[in-house]
């Protein structure tokens, strides 16, 4: 019968087996009956428990059970092997292929194969050396041993080599070969499918995210606290025209390096092409500034190279825009401005039409801000110590006038955050003294009085910005960092809060936008993950052909079927890409064996069957399939009789959605083309499901698809239309 994709050696139809018992004297408890049937005459033994006592088995029967399914044995050795995979490969081939000697080899940086690790009685490394030098393009046999190249995807990584123990003995070459093509498709396939992935996301004269990569984040949904900025270098095309475009290339990758010192890990740099270049900034008005800053003199102090200016425009969200497209079509229009300027300036976007230029004396570097808090509400002055530490600014506190001056004098911080109900002196005071020495200093006044007097003697003593309590913490952050950069003067808060507001609630609000935040990165996140999932799901598809668009019709049917078996099963989100990328293992299976036209051999069986644990090791670390999803990639061939790989689970042991997923993953197989047989009908493959009730599938899943079989009709006619 079939088994999913992988049905191509039909079984041969058979009279039931005769068992044969050990007999030995008789006892007279707990007799039971057994018939065995021949042409002639029917037999009828009885037998007792103690008659059926198990033999001792022998040596060739051990070594027949050991060697069962050694390639699934190797495979889950290797998959949970973390660094030691080539002195576990060496032991595994000695012990499967019986050698005296077995070796591994990797081709080194310089291309030479080096010897990573050995096994056996025998130390003929010589001798296993210049096979190895053979192996490299192609098998090698001499005098019983055997040597392989380790290849995958045409890209030859190393060699295995396996010597005979005994003059006379000959190594199986067929079992070698497969050793190494399971050996090759573990040892690439992880590094393999992340170099892709990032290779097509890459720029390749800078090295930085390419415009694919930015197209991906402006596809996503619009974070709040996010700001972009467009970046064009000026006059590229006069140092293309006469300095050539190879010297035009090298000025490109060292502004790449300038851009990407310049700025934090939590932020993007992108090559959007020709001379355009892209930041994303993950922060609000005040980083973006300080990052725009940092690029500027960071061009203008190079001397590594004589680099261009740049030109560029600052939007952000949700200020300036609420959708990616509208944040770059500003950020756009104020690069333009910047170039109608007269070039080498960055322009923040203010409104249509409006824009200003960043200060030139923004505090430069990258080193974090230093704030001084003084406040002698002990609670206050921790909630804000909370807040800019949150934000990444180094904070001191001081609880009097006295202590403030002296941290002051000591070290000046980039910015003050004061309260005017000082215990030993009016902050006012402080406020004027700070402001006469250090003029360059902002100053944030902070009041629980509800006073326009308080106001305007703060702005008369010095003060950049009067916040009155309570105000709510991203407030805080932003004008801590607006100031920090550079920003104008602001004599009041930005915004009056409601009569009867506390801070505790003003505190509330902000935690719900915080909460916001991080609810949109973790869609952003999911979003990711399903972009990953089609992304693998289409390599497999590529690669082989027999299963393209199965998966997502698989995952359609198992969705449809699951939800029928028990509701809940749809509420684990792991599922959903467990039965997309059920297959993913046959990434590492070779074409020769997973596009044969024909029935494959034991071998090569043995070798299609470890897709599944292959599978489970390139996803294991994904943390969206961990749970069911997970367990359908590995589980997917169980039988409900225990006969299934590659654990030979059996009944209920065998995970719930991979016992459904079987039942539509044959349903697929049946009614599909594939290179070794042809489409069959859909009743076909309602008689088979429902004949091997018991058997290969969960009856109760048998049961629940005989229920929702009309509906999955409907889905096979409109993914046929």
């Amino acid at each position: 019968m079939l088994n999913g994709c992988d049905g191509r050696n039909p079984p041969t139809r058979r009279t039931a087996p005769t068992e044969v018992l050990p007999l030995e004297t008789p006892s007279i408890e707990g007799i039971r009956e057994v018939r065995a049937g021949s042409r002639d005459r029917a037999v009828s033994l009885v037998v007792t428990p103690s008659m059926v006592k198990p033999l001792p088995k022998s040596g060739l029967v051990l070594s027949l059970e050991h060697a069962r399914q050694p390639l699934v044995r190797l495979a889950q050795g290797l998959a949970r092997e973390e660094s030691g995979k080539p002195a576990l490969l060496a032991r595994e081939l000695a012990e499967l292929t019986g050698a005296g000697y077995a070796a591994v080899y990797l081709v080194g940086h310089d291309g030479v194969p080096e010897l990573r690790a050995e096994a056996g009685r025998l130390t003929p490394e010589a001798e296993a050396s210049a096979l190895v030098q053979r192996a490299l393009s192609t098998q090698a046999v001499e005098h019983g041993a055997v040597a392989v190249p380790l290849v995958f995807h045409g890209e030859t990584l190393g060699a295995i080599v396996a010597l005979p123990g005994d003059k006379g003995l000959r190594i199986d070459e067929e079992l070698v070969a497969a050793v190494a093509d399971l050996a090759a498709s573990i040892l690439a396939a992880d590094s393999r499918v992340a170099e892709s992935r990032a290779e097509a996301r890459r720029d390749e004269v800078t090295g930085l995210g390419n415009r694919r990569a930015f197209e991906e984040w402006l596809a996503c949904p619009l974070e709040p606290g996010v700001a972009l900025i467009l970046l064009d270098v000026d006059n590229f095309k006069l140092v293309n025209d006469t300095r050539g475009h190879a010297t035009g290339d090298a000025v490109l990758r060292e502004l790449a390096r300038v851009l990407a010192r310049s700025v934090r890990p939590e932020d993007g740099v992108f090559r959007l092409g020709g001379d355009e270049f892209a930041i994303v900034v993950a922060g609000r008005k005040g980083a973006a500034l300080q990052v725009a800053h940092r690029v500027r003199r960071a061009v203008q102090t190079h001397r590594r190279a004589d680099l261009p200016t740049l030109s560029g425009g600052i939007a952000i969200a949700p200020t300036d825009a609420r959708t990616p497209d509208d944040l770059q079509r500003k950020a756009d229009a104020a690069l333009y401005a910047a170039k109608a300027a007269g070039r080498d300036r960055i322009l923040l976007y203010e409104g249509e039409h409006t824009y200003s230029t960043i200060s030139a004396n923004t505090p430069a570097g990258g080193a974090p801000l230093r704030a001084l808090v003084v406040e002698d509400d002990t609670d206050l002055r921790e909630l804000v110590r909370t807040v800019l530490e949150g934000a990444g600014v180094e904070v001191e506190a001081a609880a009097t006038a006295r202590r403030a001056r002296q941290r002051v004098a000591q070290l000046p911080p980039d910015v003050v955050i004061l309260d005017l109900g000082l215990p030993d002196e009016d902050g006012l005071v402080l406020c004027r003294e700070v402001k006469g020495r250090h003029p360059g200093l902002p100053v944030i006044v902070l009041t629980g009085r509800d006073s326009t007097a308080d106001e305007g003697a703060a702005a008369s003593a010095g003060a950049d910005v009067f916040l009155r309590k309570p105000f709510g913490p991203l407030e805080l952050i932003d004008v801590v960092e607006a100031l920090a950069a550079g920003g104008t003067q602001r004599t009041r808060g930005r915004g009056e809060p409601l009569p009867g507001t506390g801070q505790s609630q003003l505190l509330a609000r902000d935690l719900r936008t915080l909460l916001e935040i991080e609810r949109g990165q973790r869609l952003l996140l999911q979003r990711a993950y399903r972009q990953t999932v089609t992304a693998l799901a289409a390599a497999l598809e590529s690669k082989d052909t027999s299963t393209e668009a199965h998966s997502k019709r698989v995952q359609r049917y198992a969705l449809r079927l699951a939800a029928a078996v028990d509701p809940l099963l749809v509420d684990d989100p792991s599922i959903e890409y467990g039965f997309l990328l059920h297959d993913v293992g046959k990434i590492g299976i070779p074409d020769r064996v997973l596009q044969k036209p024909g029935a494959l051999t034991a071998s090569e069986r043995r070798l299609m069957e470890t897709h599944t644990i292959l599978g489970e090791q390139l996803l294991a670390e994904v943390e969206i399939l961990q749970g069911s999803g997970l367990q359908i990639v590995r589980s997917h061939h169980e039988r409900w009789d225990g006969k299934g790989y590659p654990d030979r689970l059996a009944g209920r042991d065998i995970p719930l959605a991979a016992r459904v997923f079987a039942v539509a993953d044959t349903l697929d197989a049946i009614t599909s083309d594939r290179p070794y047989r042809d489409t069959r009908s859909w009743d076909d493959a309602i008689a088979e499901i429902r004949r091997n009730g018991g058997t290969q599938f969960d009856p109760r899943v048998v049961t629940a698809f005989a229920g929702c079989e009309p509906a999955m009709r409907e889905i096979y006619r409109a993914l046929a239309a």
